[in-house]
C-alpha cells in the first residue's frame, strides 16, 4: 500500500482522514504539532488497536502502550471526541495521556509540561519506526519546524525563514530521502467563510473572550492569517527540500482520489459533521448567538 504524509495544520482535515485510515485498519501516526513534544502511533492487533505513546524523559526516549477498539463507527468517534467524561480515562484523542495529571485529567499536554524534556535530541530516535506508518499526521516536527503550525508566529516565521529549529542534519536528510518516496499531501481551504467560521470556533475560546470581544476577533484574525499563509510556506518548504507533493483542496477534491483506501465512512455528510457538533459543542451559547457577527467582523479584516 501507498504510504502518505499529511501535512496538516488548524482546521484542514486530519481528524477525517484518520477515521477513515482506523476503519480501514491502517497504521496511522500523530504528532504533537509543539512543546512538549511526543506522538501517538496506532497499529491494528486482530479487532483491536495498539495504541502507543513516544516522548522524552530525562534525556531517555520512552514509551508507553494501550488497546483501543476502533471496531465500529461509534468507538472510533468517542474515543476521539468522548460524549461523556464518566470514563476511566477521560480525554481528547491525540491529548491522551496514560499518567494522570496534577488536575485529575489524562491530557499529555499538561502532564508533559513537567514530565517532557523541552530538548528533543533523543526523541527523534523514534523516527524510523514512525516512517514506516500507513499515515503520518502533523509531519513538520520530522522536518525540524516545532509549533502550532497555522497558528502560532514563531512557526510561520521559522517557515518564511526556512529555519528548521530542530533534528539534527544527519537524521534530517535521512527523512527527506525517506519523504520522497511517500505521497506527500498538502490540504487548503478555498471556502473563506467556512474558514473563518471554524477559527472562530477553533482557534479561540474562553480566554480570549473573556478579555474582551474586540480581543477574541482580533486574536481570531491574527491566527486566521498564519493559517492562510501556510499552506504556501509548506509548499515552498517542500520543493526547497526536493520533496514531491500534491495539494488537497478541502471544499472541492474527491478524499479517494487522493488517498486509496478499500472502504470509506461519508466525510462531508458524515465525519465532517460530527467534528463540527463536537466544537459547537464548546463553544458557549451567548458566543454562538454571536457567531454571524463576528464572522462578519472577521472577513471585513482579513
Amino acid at each position: 500500500m501507498d504510504k502518505y504524509t499529511y501535512f496538516n495544520y488548524g482546521k484542514t482535515g486530519s481528524w477525517e482522514i484518520m477515521c477513515n485510515f482506523f476503519w480501514n485498519k491502517k497504521k496511522t501516526v500523530m504528532f504533537s504539532h509543539s512543546h512538549p513534544m511526543f506522538n501517538t502511533l496506532y497499529r491494528p492487533a486482530g479487532k483491536y488497536y495498539i495504541k502507543q505513546w513516544y516522548y522524552q524523559q530525562d534525556n531517555k526516549l520512552k514509551t508507553w502502550y494501550a488497546i483501543k477498539d476502533f471496531s465500529t463507527y461509534d468507538k472510533i468517534i468517542n474515543d476521539c471526541f468522548p460524549l461523556t467524561a464518566e470514563m476511566d480515562l477521560p480525554h481528547q484523542w491525540h491529548y491522551e495521556s496514560p499518567f494522570i495529571t496534577t488536575r485529575g485529567d489524562y491530557n499529555m499536554r499538561v502532564w508533559g509540561k513537567s514530565n517532557i524534556d523541552q530538548d528533543v535530541s533523543v526523541f527523534y530516535q523514534c523516527v524510523d519506526h514512525v516512517l514506516d506508518h500507513d499515515l503520518i499526521n502533523y509531519p513538520t516536527p520530522l522536518l525540524g519546524y516545532i509549533g502550532n503550525i497555522g497558528i502560532d508566529d514563531k512557526i510561520t516565521h521559522d517557515l518564511e525563514n526556512l529555519q528548521p529549529t530542530a533534528v539534527p542534519e544527519t537524521l534530517r536528510s535521512r527523512v527527506i530521502a525517506k519523504l520522497k518516496k511517500r505521497i506527500n499531501i498538502v490540504p487548503y481551504k478555498e471556502d473563506l467563510e467556512g474558514a473563518v467560521k471554524k477559527a472562530l470556533i477553533g482557534f479561540c475560546g474562553n480566554a480570549q473572550w473573556q478579555v474582551s470581544e474586540d480581543y477574541y476577533v482580533e486574536e481570531c484574525i491574527r491566527k486566521l492569517k498564519n493559517n492562510r499563509k501556510t499552506y504556501h510556506l509548506l509548499c515552498r518548504m517542500l520543493e526547497y527540500e526536493g520533496i514531491p507533493y500534491k495539494v488537497f483542496n478541502l471544499d472541492r477534491d474527491d478524499y479517494k482520489k487522493y488517498f486509496h483506501l478499500d472502504s470509506w465512512l461519508p466525510i462531508r455528510d458524515g465525519i465532517a459533521l460530527d467534528h463540527d457538533l463536537h466544537l459547537h459543542n464548546t463553544m458557549s451559547a451567548k458566543r454562538q448567538r454571536h457567531l454571524p457577527k463576528l464572522i462578519d467582523r472577521v472577513l471585513c479584516s482579513i
